[in-house]
């Protein structure tokens, strides 16, 4: 196990030990054995140690997609992986997309400088397909998880269920917008 709180947070979001209910700053403390006064220490504030918690969560999304797209090299392929993430790991997915941060504090206290990790690949994608098409995925995927994760993204196919609705719809939805962007691009202007 890591030394670095922040890594066994993630952890523990992961491996299911912490849940969205457990994100207080006495309960993430106790998970890692320190004090409520050494979190705020340390990172300024609750949301200071969760958005530490989500550019970790971050920087491991965009490897695991980055890693999908040298695989595959397919869009729909990355489109499908950031839904699964999502859907396995639901409790640290809040942290990374669904937790209200004071952006205003984060801001204040220089944490939005810099680089934001896993955001890499989407900035690749929005040159390829452009940036309001990049926009149009990253939120589709988005509201694809939080459709299956509340168990509404099966619309009528019964015989499927959220999470494999979800994943096909993800990518219909990348193919549909790389497909869009093809028609758009006249031949040989690339």
């Amino acid at each position: 196990m890591s030394d670095d709180p922040v890594a066994r947070i993630v952890d523990g979001l992961i491996a299911g030990k912490l849940s969205a209910a457990d994100l207080s700053a006495r309960g993430l403390g106790a998970f890692v054995g320190k004090t409520t006064g050494h979190v705020y220490h340390h990172w300024g504030s609750l949301g200071g140690l969760l958005f530490a918690v989500s550019k970790e969560g971050f920087r491991r999304l965009g490897e695991l997609l980055t890693d999908v797209f040298r695989e595959r090299g397919d869009l729909a392929d990355v489109a499908e992986a950031f839904v699964g993430f999502g859907l396995q790991h639901p409790a640290l997915y809040h942290v990374m997309f669904e937790y209200p941060y004071d952006w205003a504090e984060l801001r204040g206290r220089g944490l939005l400088d810099g680089p934001m990790p896993g955001l890499a690949l989407f900035r690749t994608i929005a040159a390829d397909i452009g940036a309001e098409h990049a926009r149009l995925l990253y939120a589709g995927l988005h509201g694809l998880v939080s459709l299956a994760k509340s168990g509404r993204a099966n619309i009528g196919e019964s015989a499927q269920s959220d999470r494999d609705v979800a994943r096909a719809s993800a990518r219909s939805l990348a193919e549909v917008l790389v497909s869009r962007k093809t028609r758009a691009t006249p031949p040989g202007s690339r």
